[in-house]
């Protein structure tokens, strides 16, 4: 019985000691909840009020960015287009409204901007943007441009504006850029013909890191992607230049030291893998150019501009100089070469033309004259047998069409060797010593016609046949077989 009550007595302590720990867990909950709350409205208080103060400062930061939207805009165009100037170098008129945009930098834009050189409109731009520099917006007088941005500029350069360019790169001291995106340069000659266009990707002016003034440009010239990097070493007085078309496989770098009244320089030429070094002096009136092994050398006058030159090659491929898609012929239909202000005379010599085996020596002097260009007193040797001279050849351009017309006379000094080559029958062959002819060759149409042939100085009525009939036939005399078969049928008829 005892046993029994002090079991009972046990038990019953046991519950009334978890029962408390039950009670004292809930307590402690309830406190915790209670706790939380009170801190949670104590962070909420302290929540506002930081929300308040960010916002606040964003509001205050926003209102004092938001300052320059205020500005009197006359006022605004004209301090900074005098900020420019004296900044740049660079005069310009803001034509169209101004407006300011805070995103993704503070900055002003101008739908209508014309830039101008010597006195003239040199350029118009339909979009510029104009950074300026985060400093006392309080005042409008304290505004300061920083970068510059124009879109769609639209060049008209000639001769005499040209230095536009180096007069950007020369002025630019700060390390802030001028860019100008997706634009056009028209060149034009005296006239304002149109001579060539290029498209400008993009043209950059900027100082660079090692305090070098730097022009970086993307464009294409007769469907010709070039890149140009020019940087110019103000302290070393050196003008780096590089030329990259990865469509023509060429590199060009030069290096020009102007420290001194002549400048020297060396222009390292690198096409299809090739190298080529070329030394320059320039004075005052001049530049002289020329290789070690002297197989390009030449001289141009800048006043009056002429140029002289002597090429030495191993070989010419006329198939690729008149291919439709060959930019010899895309210069000739820009007309660039057809200046009036261009003259020069080049002296070019080739060993051989490639795929035509009888022809060495090849020897061209192409002047270019008030306009014109004009092959004279040139020569190909045949076999050492025959002499073929060329002269009074011009290049004509009308209506994208590239035409050559000239006079060829061919003087003989071992016709039998020809009569040989080209199988005449001896029945037919003559001893001749020079025949004449006139010809129009439409390289387009890859079409010759000849005129006025005469053999030692003669014409007559089978000759004037001949030729009429050669003519109407429009044989591709550069099919070998073709040609050969004219040759026979030429000595067969007189």
């Amino acid at each position: 019985m005892f046993k029994k009550n002090l079991f009972k007595k046990k038990i019953s302590k046991l519950l009334l000691s978890v029962n408390e720990r039950i009670e004292s867990f809930f307590d402690d909950i309830k406190f915790l909840i209670k706790s939380k709350k009170k801190i949670k409205s104590k962070l909420a208080n302290v929540d506002r009020r930081i929300l308040i103060i960010i916002g606040s400062v964003i509001v205050l930061v926003l209102s004092y960015f938001f300052i320059p939207a205020f500005y009197e805009k006359n006022f605004v165009k004209i301090k900074l287009e005098n900020e420019i100037l004296k900044k740049y170098n660079l005069e310009v008129k803001f034509e169209g409204a101004i407006s300011y945009g805070l995103f993704p930098k503070p900055h002003f834009f101008i739908k209508d901007t014309v830039i101008t050189h010597k006195d003239n409109n040199l350029a118009k731009t339909d979009f510029t943007k104009i950074y300026i520099k985060i400093g006392n917006f309080f005042f409008s007088k304290n505004l300061e441009v920083k970068n510059l941005l124009f879109k769609q500029t639209e060049f008209n350069i000639n001769l005499n504006n040209l230095d536009i360019f180096k007069k950007i790169l020369n002025s630019n001291k700060s390390d802030h850029d001028i860019d100008f995106k997706n634009s056009k340069l028209f060149f034009k000659d005296i006239n304002k013909d149109v001579i060539f266009l290029t498209n400008i990707k993009s043209l950059n002016f900027l100082y660079n890191n090692e305090f070098n003034q730097e022009l970086n440009s993307s464009l294409e010239i007769f469907n010709i992607p070039l890149k140009l990097k020019i940087i110019n070493n103000i302290n070393d007085k050196n003008l780096f230049t590089k030329i990259d078309s990865y469509k023509l496989r060429i590199n060009i770098q030069n290096n020009l030291d102007y420290s001194k009244e002549k400048i020297i320089g060396l222009l390292d030429f690198k096409i299809i893998n090739k190298l080529k070094k070329i030394n320059l002096i320039i004075n005052k009136n001049s530049l002289k150019f020329n290789t070690d092994e002297n197989n390009l050398k030449g001289k141009i006058d800048f006043k009056p501009f002429y140029l002289t030159s002597y090429l030495k090659f191993h070989q010419i491929d006329l198939v690729k100089i008149f291919n439709n898609n060959s930019i010899f012929l895309d210069l000739l239909n820009s007309e660039i070469l057809n200046n009036q202000s261009l003259n020069a005379a080049l002296n070019i010599n080739f060993d051989n033309i490639k795929n035509v085996n009888y022809l060495k020596e090849i020897f061209f002097k192409i002047y270019f004259e008030q306009g014109n260009i004009v092959i004279k007193n040139s020569t190909l040797n045949w076999k050492d047998s025959i002499l073929i001279n060329l002269d009074n050849t011009q290049f004509i351009s009308e209506n994208d069409r590239i035409i050559i017309s000239g006079s060829a006379s061919f003087n003989f000094n071992d016709i039998d060797k020809f009569y040989k080559q080209y199988q005449v029958k001896k029945s037919h062959r003559k001893k001749i010593k020079n025949i004449k002819l006139d010809f129009l060759y439409k390289i387009n149409e890859n079409e010759i016609e000849f005129d006025n042939l005469k053999i030692e100085g003669l014409s007559n009525k089978s000759l004037d046949s001949f030729v009429n009939n050669l003519n109407s036939q429009k044989i591709n005399i550069f099919n070998k077989v073709l040609f050969r078969n004219s040759i026979k049928s030429f000595f067969s008829n007189f």
